[in-house]
């Protein structure tokens, strides 16, 4: 949204309402540099993962995508051709369930890698979990302890 920075004279109330279908207010999935792939931005708690995945590319990525209907000037650099192949794996940092998802042909699926286990519930973080929550507690944008750390690897070709 170009005007989210701004504090103009935008209807607050609207703007904190998600869009039909849209999984909820946050997507944590951004484009690379180089905007050949997407990645996980590393905010806390990445809600819905593959519902997002899949709410991006039936919206603004895959041929005959639903912006691509729209004569709305906001999507004239959007191509409207990209067909997405990847996986990312990320660990559920309360129950440490090992998961998947897979992005083929444009189709996304999640498969739970290792189940969760319930003797994890109530142990101490990992030594790899206190290094992201000391980097988090550092940064500039202070934020809770992450869920689940995806990695970036979500090509657009």
């Amino acid at each position: 949204n170009p005007r989210a920075e701004e504090y103009g004279d935008f209807d607050r109330v609207a703007y904190n309402k998600t869009a039909p279908g849209q999984p909820g207010l946050w997507c944590d999935w951004v484009p690379c540099w180089d905007g050949c792939c997407l990645a996980y931005n590393g905010n806390e708690k990445f809600y819905e993962p593959t519902t997002w995945l899949r709410y991006l590319i039936a919206h603004f990525l895959k041929p005959g995508a639903t912006a691509s209907r729209t004569d709305e000037a906001r999507f004239e650099g959007f191509t409207f051709d990209q067909v997405l192949d990847g996986m990312v794996v990320g660990c559920r940092r309360e129950n440490k369930e090992l998961y998947a998802i897979v992005t083929h042909k444009n189709r996304v699926t999640e498969r739970v890698l290792r189940s969760a286990d319930q003797r994890y519930l109530d142990r101490p973080p990992l030594a790899y979990e206190l290094a992201i929550d000391r980097e988090v507690a550092d940064s500039p944008r202070r934020r809770r302890r992450e869920r689940g750390r995806l990695a970036p690897v979500i090509p657009l070709t």
